[in-house]
């Protein structure tokens, strides 16, 4: 039976991770993909599950083998329920999940002390990835595979892992990162099989038995085996556009991951005879991930948690001062951050929040419907979600953020048709666009910043954040000046 003490101990960790999320969620944040999980919601709520590109003036009936719409529909669900200012609790409510899922990992084998440690380091890594987008789903997913394997761990059997094959089926229908829970449970087991460290081999058999249902439970969603043909796609996108998220971690924003990512090789290292092989493994495997793609960077923190909490209550047991040792973690974090601790203590809440008006105009849609603009328009690759919220079915976009839902033409003859002014004037020519919207604080090869100028296109709108431009002569050009 837990103690008054040790009830009281427990609401003000809970209460420390719900403030934690809630400072990485209640701040302004630019995220434009949110806007088309948004409306893709839109569409699961009103029945039409979403398969093909339906937002795209021409690609209309492109498909899409997988799309988290689970996800879309709680995003849409929250926005109904209370704007941004909803969007930012769900977020709020999943990190503040992760958070405790992995505090509790880390307390299968850790003080209480290190544990803190090393989620407080942890929190500076996923800081930059903490925006409202299906990850944070795998966040917690992640955090659940990570709890599933030191219980499996600490009670020398695999049993505990069966709770991971329903969790991955849900976690199909909210993000396609749920195959990396599969690797992390086959890593364990697998690596369990070569070499044990906790498991026998009956028990690592069955682990991998478990892995291999976990792998089939990612076909538990309505677009089935669409997930692996999603992730086969955008396998090729690095290699045509040159897209955020799909970077290798870089400096000095991403310095905290680097940090991070040393201490585990350092601890692992220092004790490496202690060291099990998955948690060798594991550590290689999303480390890498994080190097070679930003979007990954949160991972290794999340599937290393518990190891490092484990080396630092170590070095605790022979003397180190727990608190000392969470003051010198949370000063390491400090030096680490991408921003200062003052960006923190701006709160911000609601829909200004998560639409700041310098990128989305909040006034956009009407002003479109006024000018009475519609039908196939050219945007800004970052104004595609926005204009698909706003205005379909009225107004069918030129290009969005989910880069497998066209063919990797479309792509490809846009960014040859940049070259000049004369491409690009054929390339809208032969798209039959007679207006577009354009982002003036993100220009790009793929913006159309620059290329719609007079004497063809006549400006009917301007403001900090967008053009609106028309070609002069058109329907549209009558339209918009009447």
């Amino acid at each position: 039976m837990m103690t008054k003490a040790g009830t009281t101990r427990t609401a003000l960790l809970l209460a420390a991770a719900v403030a934690a999320a809630c400072a990485l969620s209640f701040r302004p944040i630019y995220e434009p993909d949110l806007w088309w999980h948004l409306a893709q919601g839109r569409e699961t709520a009103a029945g039409r599950l979403v398969h093909t590109n339906v937002f795209n003036a021409f690609y209309g009936s492109y498909p899409q083998p997988y799309t988290p719409w689970l996800f879309d529909l709680g995003a849409y669900a929250a926005w109904r329920i209370g704007g941004g200012g909803a969007v930012q609790l769900a977020q709020a409510a999943l990190l503040s999940l992760t958070l405790a899922l992995t505090f509790l990992a880390c307390r299968q084998r850790a003080i209480v002390s290190a544990t803190i440690a090393v989620i407080l380091l942890g929190w500076f890594v996923v800081e930059p990835r903490a925006i409202p987008r299906p990850h944070l789903v795998s966040f917690a997913g992640i955090a659940a595979c990570a709890l599933a394997i030191e219980r499996a761990r600490r009670s020398r059997s695999a049993t505990p892992l069966v709770w991971m094959v329903p969790v991955v089926a849900l976690w199909s229908n909210l993000h396609v990162e749920c195959f990396l829970g599969v690797v992390f449970v086959t890593l364990f087991a697998a690596c369990e099989l070569i070499r044990a460290s906790a498991l026998s081999k009956r028990e690592a058999f069955r682990a991998l038995t478990i892995a291999g249902a976990c792998a089939l439970a990612t076909m538990a969603n309505p677009y089935g085996w669409g997930l692996t043909r999603y992730l086969i796609e955008n396998r090729h996108v690095p290699q045509l556009l040159n897209i955020a998220e799909l970077r290798p971690a870089y400096l000095p924003n991403y310095r905290a991951f680097f940090v991070y990512a040393a201490l585990c090789a350092a601890l692992l290292l220092w004790r490496a005879r202690t060291s099990a092989l998955w948690e060798i493994v594991v550590a290689i495997v999303f480390a890498a991930l994080g190097v070679q793609f930003l979007r990954f960077t949160p991972l290794i923190f999340l599937v290393t948690a518990p190891v490092l909490a484990e080396r630092l209550a170590w070095l605790v047991s022979r003397g180190v001062d727990g608190r000392a040792l969470v003051a010198t973690v949370l000063a390491t974090g400090l030096v680490t951050a991408r921003q200062p601790l003052t960006v923190f203590t701006r709160v911000e809440i609601g829909t200004r929040a998560v639409a700041p008006p310098q990128f989305f105009p909040a006034e956009l849609g009407g002003i479109v419907r006024h000018a009475g603009l519609k039908g196939p328009v050219f945007n800004s690759m970052n104004l595609g979600g926005f204009l698909a919220w706003e205005l379909y079915p009225d107004v069918r976009i030129f290009q969005d953020g989910r880069l497998q839902a066209v063919p990797p033409d479309h792509f490809l003859s846009t960014l040859r048709a940049s070259r000049s002014i004369e491409e690009w004037e054929a390339l809208m020519q032969r798209s039959g666009i007679d207006w577009a919207v354009i982002s003036l604080p993100r220009p790009n090869e793929l913006s159309g910043a620059g290329h719609f100028r007079e004497p063809a296109w006549l400006v009917v709108f301007e403001d900090d954040a967008v053009r609106i431009v028309v070609r002069r002569g058109s329907a549209l050009d009558r339209t918009a000046r009447r």
